[in-house]
């Protein structure tokens, strides 16, 4: 497969080094600009690690190309309807995902199912925490928000999440969801489920940007020669529902 990197940091040099360890070709390295899709024009599928503001851009000029485009960028979900119109009017095809490690994903599900028990039990409260490095400019992260998201929609009890700091006694009614900014964290998802006499933890915690960069390549892999927009969810129905 023949590969474009739109961003360049450590998360496009983390996809690279493991599109070239499964035998794909890295044709491009660009950054947003007047020459994005020129510069996409030899590609089979780009993968996208840029910054929020970046990604209508780049979703025009992959369109403008012809190439199918997996967005790992994270903070740019109110626009999520922009991007659809551009991605179907063009006759491309796009995959996004909060976040591309399959632990992640499997996270994901064991949360919500998590979520779907626990709110028999009244006398236990669920609560999220995600930290990540210094560097991350969007707090809740993407994963986190989709975590939530989640446990909102498993929690009967719940009608809603907001992000802290919190005072004073909690609203049963409120998922609170913390954040925090430091170091050179990958990123650490802590979904706690708090009651009276213990305290039960669901904790994913990257030891890299390794997982982050399979799972992108994974979807690049998938995404070519499809059309329309796609979340992870169309990838992994293959994976984890195939056998149900």
């Amino acid at each position: 497969m023949r590969l474009a990197l739109v961003g360049y940091g450590r998360m496009g040099r983390a996809v690279e080094a493991v599109a070239l360890q499964r035998g794909h070709d890295v044709v491009a390295r660009v950054e947003r600009g007047d020459e994005l899709a020129a510069g996409l024009r030899d590609a089979e599928v780009a993968v996208d690690f840029t910054v929020p503001d970046a990604v209508l851009d780049t979703v025009r000029g992959a369109a403008a190309a012809g190439v199918p485009l997996v967005v790992g960028t994270t903070g740019w979900y109110d626009r999520t309807e922009d991007v659809r119109r551009i991605v179907e009017a063009s006759g491309t095809g796009l995959l996004w995902a909060p976040n591309f490690s399959m632990g992640v994903q499997l996270f994901f599900r064991l949360a919500r199912e998590a979520g779907r028990l626990v709110d028999a039990l009244e006398e236990y409260d669920v609560s999220l925490h995600e930290a990540h490095h210094r560097h991350k400019l969007d707090h809740p992260s993407g994963t986190g928000r989709r975590l939530a998201d989640l446990l909102v929609e498993a929690l009967a009890r719940k009608e809603r999440w907001e992000e802290g700091p919190f005072e004073g006694a909690p609203d049963p009614a409120v998922l609170e969801v913390t954040s925090s900014r430091a170091g050179e964290v990958p990123g650490t998802h802590v979904v706690a489920l708090d009651g009276p006499d213990d305290r039960v933890e669901l904790r994913h915690e990257a030891r890299g940007r390794d997982g982050f960069a399979r799972g992108a390549v994974l979807a690049a892999e998938w995404l070519r020669g499809r059309t329309g927009f796609h979340d992870i969810d169309d990838m992994l129905a293959e994976r984890f529902d195939a056998g149900r």
